[in-house]
């Protein structure tokens, strides 16, 4: 499967790309800084910026699936606001049917399946941060293509768990603590997604195996 990649040089986008090609997939990454993208067999490296439409359009051409993992600045309170338009519009006009775009836990309604100071700190201090995201994802859902959107809990730089959960947020009752996943984790959750293992249409909770409580 051919698949795009936006933030290719980020925490999660770095080990989604090493991910897809270590699963098979040819990945075209399209980034600001192609120097900073391991080169190798199966992925080919585009430079570009996010609003430019039709360069980034020209460069999902042929991609089945663009899987978003950019995040923006937590000092950035209208990022995925500005972004998210051109990169529904690029993926349409270049035939790309699948989206998967990364966003926050807390983000949105998902505040409210958090617990105590992690409620607080996502209406409080992660206020406009997490806003920006909820008020852009609508623009995934009503594109009209295929999407899943991914809600990762805290991450951290370690080991690739053996075990971890990514759920339906529908099925979701609350999420306990605050539960720290591998950067790593998500990456192969998005890699399973983007080659269409279900998903499909959802919003996706991505925890440690224990870090939820089912509705």
């Amino acid at each position: 499967m051919k698949i795009a990649l936006l933030g290719a040089t980020g925490n999660v986008g770095s080990r989604t790309l090493a991910e897809a090609v270590s699963a098979g997939h040819e990945v075209v990454a399209y980034v600001r800084r192609p120097e900073a993208v391991p080169s190798g067999p199966g992925v080919t490296v585009v430079k570009g910026e996010l609003d430019d439409g039709p360069a980034l359009t020209r460069a999902l051409e042929g991609s089945e699936v663009l899987i978003v993992a950019v995040t923006g600045s937590m000092r950035d309170t209208s990022f995925t606001q500005r972004m998210y338009p051109t990169v529904v519009k690029a993926a349409k006009d270049a035939g790309v049917a699948r989206l998967v775009v990364v966003s926050v836990f807390g983000a949105g309604d998902t505040a409210d399946k958090a617990f105590g100071i992690a409620k607080l700190v996502y209406r409080t201090v992660l206020r406009g941060f997490l806003s920006d995201k909820a008020k852009s994802e609508s623009l995934v859902v009503e594109s009209g293509l295929e999407w899943a959107l991914v809600y990762p809990v805290n991450l951290k730089d370690a080991p690739v768990r053996a075990e971890w959960t990514a759920v339906p947020l529908d099925r979701v009752a609350k999420v306990p603590g605050m539960p720290t996943l591998p950067f790593g984790n998500v990456a192969k959750t998005l890699v399973d997604l983007a080659g269409g293992r279900g998903g499909s249409g959802q919003r996706i909770l991505v925890t440690t195996a224990d870090g939820w409580k089912s509705v």
